[in-house]
C-alpha cells in the first residue's frame, strides 16, 4: 500500500515539473543523473509521506475530538429528552387529575341538583299530605330555607302522630248504608279505623270522602253497639283505611248477568248464540242416541227372522221402525234377492240418503263456534274505540271513565271464547258419533246380507 502511494506521488510530482516548462520555449535538456533522480524522488516521497502522516494524525485527532463532543452532546440531549418526558408525564398526570376533578365536580353538581329536587318534591308532598290535617303552609315561604321547612313539617307531623296515635271518642255524623246521614258517637282508633253508633244504626266505618264516614256492614251493628256501651268483646270487626279524603266503594259481587251486561249488546248476542247452539247440541245428541240404539235392536230382530225364514216379518219390523237404521234395513230386505254388488250399491245409496238426517244441525253448531270468537273480536274493537274516544275527550285522569270501554273489549272476547270452545268440541264429537252410526248401519246391512246368502246356499 505504501509503495503504491509513493509511486502515485512520484508520478504526480514529475508531471507537475513537466507542466512548468512552456512548450514554446526551446530548452536544452540536461543530462539525467540516475543517482540524483532517485535521491530527489526519495526526498519528495519522504516529504509527501510526512505531509500525509501529519494529515492523517490531524484527521484522527479531529475525529476523536468530534466523537468526544458528539458523545457529550448526545448525553446532554438524552438528559434533556428524559427531562422533557418526565415533564410530559407530569403534565399528563395533571390533566388526568383535572379531568377527575371536573368529573367529580359534575357528579357532585348533579347529586346536589337531584338532592335539591328531592327536597323540593319531599316538601311539596309533605305539604300536600299535611293539608289533610289542616296544615296552613308557611307564612313567608320565599324567605325560609328548605332545612327550616323540613324541620317545621317534621314538628307538625310529630304533633299529628301524637294526636292520632290514641283512641278518641267524639260526637259526629256518618252515613248509614241506605245513604241517610245520622248523628251519633264516633270512636276513632288513630287515623286508621273508626266505629259509629247512633239510634238508627251502628257499625264499623269506612271513608265516604271529604273526611266523612259511612257504615261498612250492617251485620256488625250489635257488636259495635256493645263497644259503645262499655262491654268488652273477644273480637272486633274493623275496616282499615289510609285516608279519609277519598271515598271507599264496596266492590259488588260479580254474577254471570253482571259480567254479560258489562260486555254490552254484543256480549248478549254471543250469549243468545250460545243458547241456540246448546239447544242444537241437545237435539243432535237425542237424534244420534236414538239412531245408535235402534240399529242394534233392529239387527237382532231381523237376523232372527231371516234365520227362521220369515222374510215378511223381517220386512214388517224394518218398515215399522221410523229411523235411519230401519229405512236402510228395509231397502236391503226389498232387494236382498239381487246380486251382492247391486245390493251393496243400494246400501251405500241408502246410507248416503240418511246422512242428511244424521248430520242434522251439525253445520249450524260449527257456524256458531266460528262466529262467536269473531263477534268477541268485534266487541274488543268496539270497546277499544270507545276507550280512545273517552281518552280523547276526558284524558286518562279518571280510570272509572275508561272501565266501560275496557269491559266491552275484554268481556266480549271472554264470552265469545266461552261459547266457541264448547260448541267446537261438541260439534266435532257429535260429527264423529254420526260417522260411527253410519259405519254401524253399513255393518248391520252387510250382516243381514251375509246371513241371507248363507241360508240360500
Amino acid at each position: 500500500m505504501k509503495n503504491i502511494i509513493i509511486l502515485v506521488f512520484g508520478i504526480f510530482f514529475t508531471l507537475s515539473l513537466l507542466a512548468q516548462v512552456a512548450p514554446e520555449e526551446k530548452t536544452t535538456i540536461p543530462e539525467i543523473n540516475p543517482n540524483k533522480s532517485a535521491e530527489d524522488l526519495n526526498k519528495a516521497y519522504q516529504k509527501e509521506y510526512a505531509f500525509l502522516t501529519a494529515q492523517i494524525k490531524s484527521i484522527k485527532t479531529r475525529t476523536q475530538d468530534y466523537i468526544k463532543s458528539s458523545t457529550k452532546e448526545k448525553k446532554s440531549l438524552s438528559k434533556q429528552i428524559n427531562n422533557l418526558e418526565s415533564k410530559l408525564l407530569d403534565l399528563d398526570n395533571q390533566i388526568n387529575q383535572i379531568e377527575d376533578d371536573i368529573f367529580t365536580l359534575q357528579r357532585n353538581s348533579e347529586s346536589a341538583s337531584d338532592n335539591n329536587n328531592l327536597i323540593e318534591s319531599t316538601i311539596t308532598q309533605a305539604k300536600s299530605t299535611m293539608s289533610e290535617y289542616d296544615f296552613e303552609g308557611f307564612t313567608d315561604e320565599s324567605n325560609i330555607e328548605d332545612i327550616n321547612k323540613i324541620e317545621s313539617l317534621i314538628l307538625f307531623a310529630i304533633k299529628i302522630v301524637e294526636k292520632y296515635s290514641s283512641v278518641s271518642k267524639e260526637e259526629g255524623s256518618f252515613f248509614l248504608q241506605n245513604g241517610q246521614e245520622v248523628k251519633g258517637e264516633i270512636i276513632k282508633i288513630g287515623n286508621i279505623a273508626s266505629y259509629g253508633h247512633s239510634q238508627q244504626g251502628s257499625g264499623s266505618l269506612a271513608p265516604a270522602g271529604e273526611n266523612k264516614f259511612k257504615v261498612w256492614r250492617n251485620e256488625d251493628s250489635t257488636i259495635v253497639a256493645e263497644i259503645f256501651n262499655g262491654k268488652a268483646q273477644e273480637s272486633l270487626p274493623i275496616f282499615l283505611y289510609e285516608s279519609s279524603i277519598k271515598s271507599i266503594v264496596q266492590k259488588k259481587k260479580k254474577t254471570i248477568r253482571s259480567v254479560i251486561e258489562s260486555g254490552g249488546i254484543i256480549a248478549w248476542i254471543i250469549v243468545f248464540l250460545g243458547l241456540f247452539a246448546l239447544i242444537l247440541i241437545v237435539l243432535r245428541i237425542w237424534f244420534l242416541r236414538k239412531s245408535s240404539s235402534s240399529t242394534e235392536k233392529i239387527l237382532k230382530k231381523i237376523v232372527h227372522n231371516i234365520e227362521n225364514d220369515d222374510m215378511e216379518h223381517a220386512m214388517r219390523i224394518a218398515s215399522h221402525k221410523h229411523s235411519s237404521s230401519g229405512r236402510v234395513m228395509y231397502a236391503v230386505l226389498r232387494n236382498i234377492s239381487r246380486d251382492r254388488e247391486h245390493i251393496e250399491d243400494i246400501v251405500s245409496e241408502s246410507i248416503l240418503h240418511e246422512s242428511g238426517q244424521l248430520n242434522r244441525f251439525g253445520s249450524l253448531i260449527m257456524v256458531v263456534a266460528t262466529v262467536s270468537p269473531l263477534l268477541g273480536l268485534l266487541g274488543t274493537v268496539t270497546g277499544m274505540i270507545s276507550t280512545f274516544d273517552i281518552i280523547t275527550e276526558f284524558g286518562t285522569g279518571d280510570p272509572k271513565l275508561l272501565s266501560e270501554g275496557i269491559s266491552i273489549a275484554l268481556v266480549t272476547t271472554e264470552v265469545g271464547l266461552a261459547v266457541a270452545i264448547p260448541a267446537l268440541v261438541f260439534g266435532n264429537v257429535l260429527s264423529g258419533w254420526a260417522e260411527r252410526i253410519k259405519d254401524d248401519m253399513e255393518k248391520a246391512a252387510l250382516r243381514v246380507i251375509n246371513v241371507y246368502k248363507k241360508l240360500q246356499e
